[in-house]
């Protein structure tokens, strides 16, 4: 009898594989070495997977002087993704090199499904035998042996508000699986680093014979005071440790209670992951900033610490008296471009100048770029014959001395304004005001023609002047605003009664998710539909317990349940069967489906 049962389910497991409609796919090729550093004495696992492909006609592998490929056999693989079956194929090699150097194998051509599809080339290390690379018995570090680190340059002394470019470097053994919680952070005073992107470069790299993957952020520094300050980085990750899977039996038995199903693959698809916090900080570092030296330190020293170049130039240079005139600065290089000012106007009776416009453009990052000054000034009169120079002074952290550059001057042309003077009108003459003397030209173009004419037209007038608080368009909108001060008001004394009582949200957000989530447990009773119903009744527990327990809803699984309600309690029973019927397909009848639907009301409308 056990034999037969065991045959039937092998025989309905290979129905399903050979029945299943295989996932439409491109055909896509991986190659993996399993070690990119060995020794000559062993030797490195090289792996082919062909993803999207039942058959593999050929595979191509490269003559490599000093290499040895020695097959190793072919396994394959079933992936099922919400429904959809697809295949993959392996085929294993054992690489060898007579002798040590650094190689490289070049793409290897694989025929599968009518497609001819290459790899990437990969390169890996053959290093001397275990004796002779390791006097002592071990050539690897602590570096290596760890699971995750940081790494960052060595620090030299700077000045303050000096932006010193750093590369963080976070490495995560290969050997282990982990995800990112957070990104580095700064621990330590008197420095300052800007906020990290989330995307940092990627790559691999080898520690002592180990391979790890490499999270790159490059970013910067600046002191702000003088002194030795320790500093640190540090991060957040979590480990992910493989769980076995666990034997769930709702109906005393299930599809995987079988010894025929005891297999690795079916753990890594069922089985789960435990997530243990790892923190990863760096060595201690000393930024010392020490600070500006005082003598020969320029008047116009605005604190621009760098390395800079000035570049000064006008809009035009014909132009005639009193017309405006821009004149633009630019200081382009890399430093502290925040503490970049405009060079000052030199003081002058001859100009007007008006406060200058600044706009930065970076190359990159914020500390290398182009900031330029857009300044107005105005010329008083036709004297003028040229823009006197601009200077700009910086410190240069590598000379450790301060830098004055001077632009040239710009030649300009004036001319006097071409604008015809405007003759007043004058009133008629009356025989009691004697008629005005006739001023001399010089007198007159100095005097009454420089002057804008009187305006004698007369302008609308109004018949009645309403105030602006008794305007219709005023009362409307001063309304508007009352009422929205009203509800704003209404809405702040909502907060913080909440904020008072967080217990009353809690319950008002327990009861409108479990009278969603109920809602579709129904839906799926009066289907019929029991794998619909089961998976309902997991999600509506899982949110409802969640909020309970304060924990995310996608982490309660039948373990948490069993620990904090106890085995007897209804509501394991039916998480249990949730799971069978997610991994197995068992059904309900709708008597079942019926009293599981009443104990799930009963149990989570009284949890506190």
């Amino acid at each position: 009898m056990q034999h037969t049962r065991k045959s039937l389910i092998l025989l309905a497991c290979l129905m399903v594989f050979c029945c299943g409609v295989e996932a439409q796919a491109d055909i896509t090729l991986e190659a993996s070495l399993s070690h990119l550093s060995f020794p000559v004495d062993q030797g490195a696992l090289l792996t082919i997977t062909v993803n999207g492909a039942s058959r593999i006609s050929t595979i191509e592998l490269p003559e490599i002087a000093g290499i040895n490929f020695q097959n190793r056999g072919q396994s394959s693989r079933i992936n099922i993704i919400n429904g959809s079956m697809s295949s993959s194929l392996s085929n294993n090699y054992l690489v060898q090199a007579q002798k040590p150097g650094i190689y490289t194998i070049p793409p290897i051509k694989v025929n599968a499904g009518g497609e001819t599809v290459s790899t990437k080339p990969m390169s890996f290390e053959v290093t001397g035998t275990a004796k002779e690379g390791a006097p002592n018995g071990d050539r690897t570090d602590r570096s290596s042996e760890e699971v995750a680190f940081i790494r960052i340059p060595e620090l030299a002394d700077h000045y303050p508000g000096e932006i010193v470019p750093i590369r963080i470097k976070a490495y995560f053994n290969q050997k282990y699986r982990a995800d990112i919680n957070s990104l580095p952070t700064l621990r330590g005073d008197g420095v300052v680093m800007p906020q990290l992107r989330e995307k940092p470069a990627q790559t691999q790299e080898m520690v002592n014979g180990t391979p790890f993957h490499v999270l790159t952020w490059d970013t910067t520094l600046a002191g702000i005071k003088a002194g030795r300050h320790p500093l640190t980085f540090s991060m957040e990750a979590s480990l992910l440790i493989p769980q076995k899977r666990r034997q769930v039996l709702p109906f005393g038995g299930g599809l995987f209670d079988d010894s025929a199903f005891n297999d690795p693959f079916f753990d890594s698809v069922f089985g789960g992951a435990q997530r243990k916090p790892i923190d990863l900080v760096s060595p201690e570092a000393v930024f010392n900033v020490i600070p500006l030296p005082t003598a020969n330190q320029p008047k116009n020293f605005s604190g621009a610490i760098g390395n800079f170049t000035l570049k000064v130039s006008a809009n035009r240079q014909d132009l005639e008296v009193g017309e405006p005139l821009k004149l633009s600065v630019e200081i382009a290089g890399s430093g502290n471009f925040d503490r970049v000012e405009a060079p000052s106007f030199p003081d002058s009776p001859d100009w007007k100048t008006y406060t200058p416009a600044a706009t930065f453009t970076d190359q990159g990052n914020s500390y290398t770029g182009v900031k330029v000054f857009d300044q107005a000034i105005v010329a008083k009169n036709d004297t003028v014959k040229e823009i006197l120079p601009l200077s700009f002074s910086y410190f240069d952290p590598v000379k450790k001395d301060y830098v004055t550059i001077s632009s040239a001057p710009i030649r300009i042309k004036l001319t006097k304004s071409t604008i015809a003077p405007a003759t007043p009108s004058l009133p008629p003459q009356s025989a009691a005001v004697p008629a005005p003397s006739v001023a001399s030209p010089e007198k007159t173009s100095r005097g009454i023609e420089q002057m804008a004419p009187l305006n004698v037209q007369l302008g609308d007038f109004q018949r009645e002047i309403t105030p602006l608080f008794l305007r219709s368009w005023f009362l409307t909108l001063a309304t508007l605003c009352i009422l929205v001060l009203v509800a704003l008001f209404l809405l702040q004394l909502r907060r913080q009664n909440l904020q008072k009582h967080p217990e009353k949200e809690l319950q008002r957000r327990k009861s409108h998710l479990l009278a969603r989530d109920l809602n579709l447990v129904e839906q799926a009773y009066a289907s019929g539909n029991s794998l619909e119903f089961l998976a309902s009744s997991r999600t509506a527990m899982q949110n409802q317990m969640g909020l309970s327990w304060n924990m995310a809803p996608t982490a309660i699984s039948l373990t948490s349940l069993k620990g904090r309600l106890g085995q007897d309690s209804p509501l394991v029973e039916i998480f249990a069967a949730a799971d069978a019927a997610a991994y197995g397909g068992a059904t309900l009848s709708r008597e079942k489906m019926q009293n599981y639907l009443k104990i799930m009301k009963k149990e989570l409308e009284a949890l506190p």
